[in-house]
């Protein structure tokens, strides 16, 4: 055996020990990798490149470079996925006890299972997620939080249980804390729960505590929760964005006071036509019951603002800027969609990537202190923006439309959305103008109003096709009991 050989036996026995060695004290194991990941010992800095079946032990911080992206499935059964450009320490992970996952930066995505709930206290939290700024204790769900080292920011966006959420104070930003002492703050007073679809943000030097939860746009929460965390966040610099945005196009014309134009009681007769008065109404007090716990635990969705509290609701409906780890409330003016009960952000507010459900600007970058800064042939021009969305003059150069404001979202509530085209009496006319007045449709061509009208009927025609299937099943199954009965006879 020559020189060489040796050398690469070597090699290839001390990776197999090292390997060994994380296997046997490891607590989460790569079952999904792609790119470069590496597990960095904290104490020696020593870094490993993982692959496909390493293990991680605990106190270990694990790093993921640009178009990376690594799964884990930890010793309790639960999964955390870590997307690009991001970086987790696994600080405490006992046998018996809750677990520790510091985010340092970046994105993190995680399911606990539900045999990892199977406690005997239910009000304690199975699991922690800790930032700089934050703490979230898990009983049960799935979630993303991301985390922005240079604003220090965190964002959590809940898609099935619950988390509970808190703003860290400054005396235990930057210790080591134990399960307790988070199991503390995350009990709190001061703590929010945020359930499916709600986002929580905590925003040092603008909060002092954890935003009360409020709906996302429901499009960007849909296509959030169908990445895994593997596909990155694209540039908002980019000309070229990849697909078109998704769009949820509500059928209430722009400006009108959306809560008092409703066609429910006109789809309730038409489905009553249907499945029969009884079931029908069955139907509808079980909706209303839902809306009415719903508003009873949820802000309204223009917002609220409790100075002596220090509670802070944005308005819902708006985007999460996954990249700085900022949200980007509805500005006022903007179409109240009843059917979401969420606002509906204008265009030049940016859209969100259908793919991966990042947000995306094509005029304008999102700053990490929350201005926009117009691109310039798919670049950062040098000049910002002014707060009201004003060019400074400063060298910059036309960004294809006016810029969004500065974000300042926890300032105050929305105002009503009613455009300055539209009567201030919304509620009160009808909606053919029958009173004597243009009604709320006054400035809208026909050939819109039309669009609307046959928008109204798609969405009666649907609500009528799903009760026509949901009618044949229950008949199919009474015949399919009656013929099983025949035949055993």
């Amino acid at each position: 055996m020559n020189f060489l050989q040796k050398i690469l036996l070597m090699t290839t026995l001390l990776l197999c020990v090292e390997h060994s060695a994380l296997a046997n004290n490891g607590v989460a194991k790569a079952i999904i990798l792609k790119g470069n990941v590496v597990a960095e010992n904290p104490t020696t800095k020593e870094q490993i490149s993982l692959k496909k079946g390493s293990w991680v032990n605990e106190g270990f911080i694990v790093k993921t470079e640009s178009k990376s992206f690594v799964k884990f499935l930890f010793i309790d059964k639960s999964q955390m996925n870590l997307g690009p450009k991001s970086e987790m320490a696994i600080s405490k992970f006992p046998k018996k006890e809750a677990g520790i996952i510091t985010l340092m930066k970046g994105s993190l995505r995680s399911k606990v299972t539900k045999n990892y709930l199977d406690n005997k206290d239910k009000d304690k939290s199975k699991l922690f997620i800790k930032t700089k700024t934050a703490a979230m204790g898990v009983r049960g769900t799935d979630f993303m939080v991301t985390y922005n080292p240079v604003n220090e920011n965190t964002a959590l966006v809940t898609f099935s249980g619950a988390v509970a959420m808190a703003q860290l104070s400054d005396a235990i930003r930057n210790v080591q804390v134990s399960q307790s002492a988070l199991e503390k703050v995350v009990s709190s007073d001061k703590a929010v729960i945020v359930t499916k679809g709600q986002f929580s943000g905590v925003s040092p030097g603008t909060t002092s505590r954890a935003t009360t939860p409020v709906k996302i746009n429901p499009g960007q929460l849909e296509s959030m929760q169908s990445n895994d965390g593997s596909k990155e966040a694209p540039d908002q610099a980019a000309t070229d964005t990849k697909g078109p945005k998704k769009k949820f196009r509500s059928v209430i014309p722009p400006g009108v006071d959306a809560k008092g134009f409703s066609n429910k009681a006109k789809v309730a007769d038409q489905v009553e036509k249907v499945i029969g008065k009884s079931a029908t109404s069955a139907v509808v007090d079980k909706v209303d019951k839902e809306k009415a716990l719903g508003a009873a635990n949820n802000p309204p969705p223009e917002g609220s603002v409790n100075s002596a509290t220090g509670e802070i609701a944005p308005p819902a409906g708006g985007y999460i800027d996954l990249a700085t780890a900022q949200y980007i409330a509805p500005p006022p003016g903007s179409v109240f969609d009843s059917a979401t009960g969420t606002y509906i952000p204008p265009a030049n507010f940016g859209g969100f990537n259908p793919t991966t459900g990042h947000y995306e600007n094509k005029n304008f970058t999102l700053t990490n202190d929350g201005k926009f800064v117009p691109t310039v042939d798919g670049k950062r021009a040098p000049a910002s923006v002014n707060s009201d969305g004003s060019s400074t003059g400063k060298g910059t150069a036309s960004a294809g439309g006016d810029a969004p404001p500065q974000l300042a979202p926890m300032d105050k509530p929305m105002e009503a959305a009613i455009s300055e085209d539209f009567s201030s009496d919304a509620g009160d006319s009808s909606i053919d103008g029958s009173d004597g007045s243009s009604g709320d449709f006054a400035g809208i061509d026909q050939a819109e109003l039309d669009e609307l009208v046959e928008d109204a009927q798609d969405t009666i025609d649907e609500t009528i096709e799903d009760a026509q299937d949901e009618r044949n099943e229950v008949l199919n199954n009474s015949t399919r009991v009656k013929f099983n009965i025949n035949n055993s006879n």
